[in-house]
This record gives structure tokens, sequence and C-alpha cells, in this order.
């Protein structure tokens, strides 16, 4: 499968993650909000890294290599704009995954992700939505 391919999947996979976050906010289930959110986002920007044909550590933070695209003269400038700032996401929501997969182990319940959940998943949607556009901007591929 080419590296295009493979980032059109990863798109479609980060859209499904992001509707199971927002489902998740509908029913109050606010740490899954986080824990689908920190997977839409991680899987919107590996698939811009395959696309790109970079690699990158097969880990859930890619954050610092994601960052290096806001150096890249071929990518457009509204995309290299939001780098900084979708990476900050992924670093930030990787730390989080922990907590909302199993801060049970911890007595952290759900309502702990209460007041964060709504906004990380408008960040989320925010970073999709960018990721999704460059891919079909840059490779003029259908979503």
């Amino acid at each position: 499968m080419k590296n295009v391919e493979v980032a059109v999947h990863g798109l479609k996979r980060a859209g499904r993650w992001l509707q199971g976050a927002e489902a998740a906010l509908k029913d109050g289930r606010w740490d899954d909000v986080v824990y689908s959110a920190q997977m839409a986002v991680e899987q919107s920007a590996k698939a811009v890294l395959f696309a790109l044909g970079i690699d990158f550590p097969k880990e859930h933070d890619v954050s610092d290599v994601f960052l290096q695209l806001s150096n890249r003269d071929d990518l457009p400038t509204w995309f290299r704009g939001d780098v900084e700032t979708i990476s900050n996401l992924i670093a930030e929501l990787a730390e989080q995954r922990g907590l909302a997969g199993y801060g049970f182990e911890l007595g952290i319940d759900a309502e702990y992700f209460k007041p964060y959940a709504p906004q990380v998943l408008e960040n989320a949607r925010v970073a999709y939505q960018k990721c999704s556009k460059l891919v079909q901007e840059l490779f003029n591929v259908p979503l």
C-alpha cells in the first residue's frame, strides 16, 4: 500500500475516533472523550507523516517529529502556522491518554475529565480537519 493510501485510511480511522469522542461527550463519558480524542489526533498526525514519507517512532507521542513540519517550505503556510499548536496537542493528549484509559487504578473516575472533555474534543476536531485538508490538498485525494 502506498503512503498516501495509508494516510487516507489513517484519516478515516481518525474520523471514526472523533465520532466516538463526540458520542462519548453526549453520553457524559468524559474519560472516553479524552481517550478517543487522543486517538483521533494521534492518527491524524501520523497520517500526515505517512503521506509525507516521514518515519516516526511507534509510540503515541509523535509531537517532536510533527513539530519539524513547521520548517518545511513545501507545505502550505496555513498548515505550517498550525503545526506547533497541533504538536502541543499531540503531546498533551499523549500524557492524558494513560489517565483516561487507566486512571481508575489511581482512583480517578470519569468526572475528573468533565471540565476538560468539551475543549479537548474541539481541539481534536480542529487538528483532524487541518490534517485532512493538508492531505487532500497536497495529494488530491477524497476522504
